[in-house]
């Protein structure tokens, strides 16, 4: 779809009760059938998005916001990615799903990483294959090991593969389910980590940080250390996500990535160390003014533009294929990042701080464009449900956000429990890569 066709198509949403109504239960009499692409972008918050926005740096994001119910997705805590992923793709609290943290220790007092296993209650993904719905999965947090369900699930271990030497990449075909389309999707993984940066105009932050910082080394700096890699993985999931929207069917389509998140992490590293030692010097001591708050705010957008030029060119690439394009988009974050005394950063606020808000943007036939009240990160898999037609979770935490609906389905409840026997085992190759992970992007020590 072109820009101003998507413009005209998108402004026409908020009349379409009549289009709503004919996609929420079925495909009888030639009525459209339901599609939903659910896309993942951790840690994209409109404190950044909006500035770039309005620079003019963001034009489809701009387009987006504009003709699309929006929110600041309301978060908790903790704002851990496999917490709050999981939280997004089931509609429950994380005493209900059971992924409490990155990690926990099993049996033996050994500290392992949460994983696919330990999740209690069904995913949307699950709950929409119950009813002969075919899924796409991609990359989701915290899904090795992968679901069995009639679709496709890459789990968020199978990107691996791009650091690994291809004599060793056989070890992977557990992440894929089913196997069939491990060989297939290993054609897009590419090593050459300056060459896909460089693709996917993402700067070489590690040698910025260098220039900027003589005599210090990046691989001193969480994140950054392995940015290369993490990027590479990031173009990889791109990649195969387009891959397989653009050649096989679904009901639902679900994607993540995370380079909103992980540039966000290391963006006060980018100043000056003169800079970013006064910022830390007037934040802890309260002595930051509104001027130089939204100085050091602009300085961030500036660091992360890149970083959404990768997510907004991956989210168009999605939205203009014609083929889906009566397909009703949820484009959300997990969380935000706020500048407190402590840094920049989503961990640790203190208590009389909100947890930072993420995103929220719901674009297609059945949403009308503005400002969607009280959204939370529970919302959206009770959302999706009504979207198909089909009961909300009776023991969801979430709600169905109707003010974002010219027209929705009726609300009904069902209590959905989930099937252990569609699941893989873990390994302890997985686990291993998982924690040597979380320790490299300094989630865990």
């Amino acid at each position: 779809m072109k820009r101003r066709e998507f413009i005209k198509y998108t402004l026409l949403s908020s009349g379409a009760a009549a289009l709503m109504s004919a996609c929420g239960s079925g495909n009888s009499g030639g009525k459209k059938k339901m599609k939903v692409v659910l896309i993942g972008l951790d840690g994209a918050n409109w404190n950044t998005i909006d500035p770039l926005i309005q620079q003019g740096k963001l034009p489809f994001f701009k387009q987006l916001k504009e003709t699309s119910a929006w929110a600041n997705l309301k978060t908790f805590r903790p704002t851990k990615s496999s917490v709050v992923w999981t939280s997004i793709a089931t509609g429950k609290s994380m005493q209900k799903h059971g992924i409490l943290d990155f990690t926990f220790l099993d049996k033996n007092n050994m500290r392992v990483p949460f994983s696919n296993v330990e999740r209690r209650e069904p995913a949307i993904w699950q709950i929409l294959d119950s009813y002969n719905k075919k899924c796409i999965v991609i990359n989701w947090f915290v899904t090795h090991p992968p679901d069995k369900i009639d679709g496709i699930t890459i789990s968020d271990n199978f990107r691996r593969v791009v650091a690994r030497p291809p004599d060793k990449v056989d070890e992977y075909r557990d992440s894929v389910q089913p196997s069939i389309y491990f060989h297939k999707l290993l054609e897009h993984a590419d090593r050459d980590y300056l060459g896909v940066l460089k693709k996917i105009g993402l700067p070489d932050y590690p040698k910025q940080y260098m220039e900027l910082h003589p005599g210090k080394n990046f691989k001193d700096v969480p994140i950054m250390s392995s940015f290369r890699a993490l990027a590479a993985q990031d173009s990889f999931v791109a990649n195969i996500s387009k891959e397989l929207y653009h050649t096989k069917d679904f009901d639902m389509f679900a994607t993540y990535v995370r380079m909103p998140d992980l540039v966000q992490h290391f963006s006060a590293r980018m100043f000056t160390q003169a800079y970013h030692d006064q910022l830390v010097n007037d934040l802890k001591s309260k002595s930051l003014t509104l001027e130089k708050r939204k100085e050091a705010m602009l300085k961030i957008c500036e660091v992360l533009e890149p970083a959404y030029r990768f997510t907004e060119d991956l989210v168009k690439s999605l939205m203009s294929f014609k083929k889906y394009e009566d397909a009703h988009f949820i484009i959300c974050s997990d969380h935000g990042f706020s500048l407190y005394p402590g840094g920049y950063n989503h961990y640790d606020l203190p208590k009389e701080y909100e947890p930072p808000a993420g995103i929220l943007l719901m674009n297609g036939p059945g949403f009308k464009p503005g400002l969607v009240p009280d959204a939370s990160v529970y919302d959206i898999a009770p959302t999706i449900l009504n979207l198909f037609g089909m009961p909300v979770g009776k023991n969801m935490d979430g709600k169905v956000l109707q003010k974002a609906f010219s027209h929705h389905n009726r609300i009904e409840y069902k209590v959905y429990r989930l099937e252990k026997n569609k699941r893989m085992k873990r390994t302890n190759k997985a686990d291993k890569e998982t924690m040597d992970e979380l320790k490299s992007v300094g989630y865990i020590q």
